[in-house]
């Protein structure tokens, strides 16, 4: 039975930490450029509330690259090599995030079933 490489369990872990802050910034800049594109009138508390939770649901989602790794190399002993496409899944994730972002943003500001 191979056992688990810690030293590459850990520099997965902090290489996806370290990815955090700028996956923050990226989604960040995409949620405030859709809201200036969408957003007619000031904010109100519901719209600020309703950010704050978009983000940290963004971070529970971003969460799952971490997850991934862990338990590829935790329970499946690295065998699915996961941690050779990291980025891809990095910029893919983000990209995705920021779509969901824009797409959410107009979906709120002009509901289609109104």
């Amino acid at each position: 039975m191979k056992k688990t490489d810690w030293n590459l369990l850990n520099e997965s872990i902090v290489w996806w930490e370290n990815q955090r802050i700028t996956f923050n910034i990226v989604v960040g800049i995409s949620g405030i450029i859709s809201m200036a594109v969408f957003i007619k009138n000031p904010l109100e508390i519901k719209d600020i509330i309703g950010v704050l939770f978009w983000g940290f649901i963004a971070n529970i989602l971003y969460s799952s690259g971490i997850l991934i790794e862990v338990f590829n190399l935790y329970y499946f002993k690295g065998k699915y090599n996961f941690f050779k496409y990291k980025y891809a899944f990095y910029v893919f994730g983000s990209l995705l995030y920021c779509a969901a972002t824009f797409i959410c943003c107009f979906l709120y500001y002009f509901p289609l079933l109104d």
